[in-house]
């Protein structure tokens, strides 16, 4: 049995193909982007709190270094608790680094380079009436602070390392996320002309040329001929007008 479909239900058979298609690649693109946005997200948040408490690290550091510098140079032990503070401050960051930071695996160098910088200052509280201060400090003293600060800003240098690696990888995942949509356009603009090509060629055309016959037949009698493919309304209509051209033409023979 042949299923003839007439002009309304074709045409929103059509629409109807274009908006899903349309609908899915836009549902497609919106968790694409929704993933891309949670994991831009997440970059910037991990890197800014690498960061920040990387410069804490780094300020506790420097506050410690403040502190035995005026140690040495008025030889007074009252700058113990500043020392103490900037290592409390310190210990403090580390601690939080480690519950926030998913890769640990710089600031396992920072750890061991805090151990031997703070065995290197107790080392020298315990006996620093009997050492050259100046002498100590530009060389024992100088080598664990330079190695404790190296540790930390490699972690700073290694996390925009990593950003720069994540955001590649988010160009690469905003590429794939506009891809659906772009690939369901192109496919809608070839509908679209498809569309287009077929209501083109069997309505326009056949309306037209309906039109063209009727008119020849009020203006010159010519016998309403036109051939068109197809049982939809506009065969219809041609079958109507035929037969009412018929009964005119009838008449007027009688």
């Amino acid at each position: 049995m042949k299923f003839n479909m007439g002009i309304k239900g074709k045409i929103l058979t059509g629409f109807v193909a274009l908006g899903m298609l349309l609908f899915f690649s836009g549902v497609i693109s919106f968790f694409q982007l929704n993933k891309l946005s949670y994991s831009s997200h997440s970059m910037l948040e991990a890197s800014f709190k690498n960061t920040e408490l990387a410069k804490k690290l780094l300020d506790a550091v420097q506050e410690q270094n403040t502190a035995l510098l005026q140690m040495i140079v008025t030889q007074d032990r009252k700058y113990d608790s500043l020392l103490l503070d900037g290592r409390t401050k310190f210990d403090s960051a580390f601690n939080q680094a480690q519950i926030t930071v998913r890769d640990l695996q710089g600031f396992d160098s920072i750890y061991r380079a805090n151990l031997a910088y703070n065995y290197t200052i107790n080392e020298f509280l315990k006996d620093s009436l009997s050492q050259n201060k100046v002498n100590w400090y530009a060389t024992v003293y100088q080598d664990s602070y330079a190695n404790l600060t190296a540790s930390i800003k490699n972690v700073m240098i290694s996390t925009q390392r990593i950003m720069d690696t994540k955001a590649v990888r988010l160009e690469d995942s905003a590429y794939r996320a506009t891809m659906p949509g772009l690939i369901a356009l192109l496919i809608a603009i070839i509908i679209v002309m498809i569309f287009f090509y077929f209501v083109n060629l069997y309505y326009i055309i056949p309306v037209l040329k309906i039109s063209d016959a009727l008119q020849a037949f009020l203006d010159s009698r010519v016998p309403f001929k036109v051939n068109i493919e197809g049982k939809d309304e506009v065969f219809r209509l041609k079958e109507q007008i035929e037969k009412l051209t018929g009964e005119i033409k009838s008449k007027r023979n009688e």
